[in-house]
This record gives structure tokens, sequence and C-alpha cells, in this order.
């Protein structure tokens, strides 16, 4: 599944506000470093930087996709390994268990009779109290 990508609303308010702030004719300078042109120059870093963010989340994408091809075709091939392994030695030899297959249980299953239903207790009746202090049961 692909990473999502990432936007900026606080890129995308700066870059509304600054067209704003671009309309008004005169140059803004404010002071303390507080102008136009380094506002524009860090609303186009922070593009830069969000750019360069995505195309790397691109990329671990198609390494992680390659990584998933490449486990697929070991597995493949590891596969085959062992059951050449099978072909040569057998399932039931040394070697295949040596080499990472596991024996087949030769044990017989146990069948368990079913107990007879003569032999369960009946339920047993249910029973209250009458108020008097004796037990009355109920049919």
């Amino acid at each position: 599944m692909a990473r999502l990508k990432r936007s900026s609303i606080v890129l995308e308010k700066g870059m509304r506000r600054i067209a704003g702030m671009r309309s008004i004719n005169d140059p803004l300078e404010f002071g303390s470093g507080l102008s136009l042109a380094e506002y524009d120059a860090r609303i186009q870093a922070l593009q830069g930087q969000l750019a360069s963010y995505n195309t790397m989340l691109s990329t671990v994408d198609e390494m992680a996709g390659m990584v998933t091809l490449m486990e697929q075709e070991l597995r493949s091939y590891s596969e085959k390994m062992l059951m050449g392994v099978v072909t040569r030695y057998g399932k039931d030899s040394l070697q295949y268990v040596q080499a990472g297959g596991t024996l087949r249980k030769r044990t017989t299953r146990k069948v368990v009779s079913a107990t007879p239903t003569a032999m369960i207790a009946p339920a047993a009746a249910p029973s209250m109290e009458n108020g008097n202090g004796a037990r009355v049961t109920v049919s």
C-alpha cells in the first residue's frame, strides 16, 4: 500500500496570504527581518522540502515493492530447493529434516466412543421455596 503524500495547510495559507500582500503597492518591509522577500523565501523553502519528502516516500514505496517481490522469489526458490532434497532423499529422511522439512506424524487417532445416553444423569427438576421454609419441586 502506497504511503500517503503530505500536503501542508500552513503552506497553502501562506501562499494565499503572500498573494494578497503582493497586491499592496508598497514594498512591504517591517524591519527586524520581516519582509515580503523573506516571507517568499520561507514559503519556497517549505515547498521544496515538502516536494523532497514526498519524492522520498515514493522511493521508499518502490523499494518496499522490490523487497516484497524479492521475498516472493526467494520463497519460491527455497521451496524448489527443499523439493530437490525430497526428490533425492525422500520426505522421511534425515536430510529432509536437516534442510528444514518436517516429518509427517505417524500416530493413529484414538477413537473416542460416545457415552450412552442412559448413563447420563437426568437433569434435576427445578425447585423453589414456598414461603414457609419448605422446598417445593416444580414440574
